[in-house]
């Protein structure tokens, strides 16, 4: 009897998708040769589906050990219990599990999308990504850049993590994961700049399988992340802005929005928070937004019986907030971004980070041989380009690379990729005196 328990390769997939909804993504999809970029052999007696091989790629990715160093919105030098992009990207995942359990989705799936969406996100939170995307739009007077060369969004840059920049097999470049993965992880926000409406335009980027036609995540899974990913940040930011004292309870808009107050007055809380209040009162708005979800997507999905992933791609949203509490949640939004963005530490902060990265972009546009070798590599490596070394850098040859396209995105790319202390210390090596290499006599 205990036989019927233990069980590896294709019964393994098979019992799992067993277990799924109809309307789930199934686990014996994934087998197939036009699923990854790069065709793979099937491992016999696999204890593992072809999704937690996604995630454990992930996982053990140096992508993803550097987002511990990555500004979520305050910088962890200002203490230990502020957020960083690891600690969110662990929250959206545990959101994520916790509706597609409910729903019977395909959890591997769901954990996957969940901890490879921010792989690509820059250092200092999201002044960095506002400013390697004015750089790249020519909005930014950095030495003769004024081309539009397709802007930047962190999403189109986690694709390109783990489809070109890791590198952990010998056989193939990237992670080569799933295409459902991949989907999620590009999808799990807009695919337009909200100022001009535009996309990102770079030509290196692998969008066949990926439904580019569709603008939303053309599965459940990918969906619940895109969402999940959207609560965490508005719950974690507001706990956040809470411990660092830009926010206080009695704030009159925020007890205006009938969401925050009702769960203030549920969890008796007065005019004052203590740590443990705090925490209280952000897990009980995690789980009234998790509820209104659950509650509205429940409706969507019992009355549209065609909703099958594995046979048609969703060309609209299935999971969403009931209307009402959806309006109160853009309202503490709104808020919280005002309140933020524009306090007197994070506009410090934000001024900072937007002037490390122009001078880094300056610094490595100016004279490339500031670049390290293997991001030299990484351009010789793209179709049609020359080899080069450090030692062809002539002056002749630095004014055609800053004409191309592909060298500005490459330099965009190396700086996306650094955490924020190696950014300072960059920022450091480039501009500053080695004061430890002067001897005084």
């Amino acid at each position: 009897m205990r036989d019927n328990w233990i069980v590896v390769g294709n019964d393994l997939i098979q019992k799992q998708d067993e277990m799924l909804a109809p309307y789930a993504i199934k686990n014996i999809y994934s087998i197939t040769d036009d699923t990854r970029i790069y065709k793979e052999d099937i491992v016999q007696n696999d204890t593992r589906t072809p999704f937690q091989h996604d995630r454990d790629r992930i996982i053990h990715s140096r992508a993803f050990r550097r987002l511990r160093g990555k500004t979520q919105v305050f910088m962890s030098a200002k203490g230990d219990h502020y957020r960083t992009r690891i600690s969110h990207t662990m929250e959206v995942q545990q959101i994520s599990r916790s509706i597609a359990r409910v729903f019977s989705l395909n959890e591997d799936l769901t954990e996957a999308i969940a901890l490879g969406h921010d792989l690509g996100h820059t250092p200092f939170g999201h002044i960095g990504e506002r400013t390697l995307d004015k750089i790249l739009r020519g909005n930014i007077d950095i030495l003769d850049i004024k081309k539009d060369y397709g802007g930047f969004k962190h999403n189109y840059n986690s694709l390109k993590m783990v489809d070109s920049f890791e590198k952990a097999y010998t056989k193939f470049r990237g992670l080569n994961l799933t295409k459902w993965t991949r989907e999620g992880i590009w999808k799990h926000t807009e695919l337009v700049n909200k100022k001009d409406g535009k996309t990102v335009y770079d030509k290196s980027l692998k969008l066949e399988m990926l439904h580019p036609e569709i603008s939303c995540c053309t599965f459940l899974e990918g969906q619940i992340v895109a969402i999940s990913d959207e609560i965490a940040q508005v719950t974690h930011d507001l706990e956040d802005a809470f411990r660092a004292k830009i926010l206080t309870i009695d704030n009159k808009s925020l007890n205006d929005i009938k969401l925050f107050y009702d769960i203030k007055r549920e969890t008796n809380i007065n005019d004052s928070l203590s740590a443990q209040e705090i925490r209280e009162l952000i897990g009980n708005l995690i789980k009234a937004l998790i509820n209104s979800i659950i509650k509205q997507t429940k409706e969507i999905i019992l009355s549209d019986s065609s909703i099958n992933p594995n046979e048609e791609p969703l060309n609209y949203q299935v999971f969403k907030l009931e209307p009402d509490i959806e309006e109160q949640y853009k309202q503490l939004r709104k808020i919280l971004y005002d309140t933020i963005t524009y306090s007197y530490e994070i506009s410090r902060m934000d001024i900072k980070g937007e002037h490390y990265i122009k001078r880094l972009f300056e610094a490595y546009y100016e004279d490339p041989k500031r670049l390290p070798d293997y991001t030299l590599e990484r351009y010789s490596s793209l179709e049609c380009k020359r080899k080069i070394e450090r030692k062809d850098l002539t002056e002749e040859l630095v004014k055609d690379l800053r004409k191309d396209m592909d060298f500005i995105r490459i330099i965009a790319d190396q700086i996306a990729g650094m955490t924020d202390l190696y950014a300072i210390d960059e920022y450091r090596r480039l501009y500053l005196p080695d004061v430890t290499s002067i001897t005084i006599i």
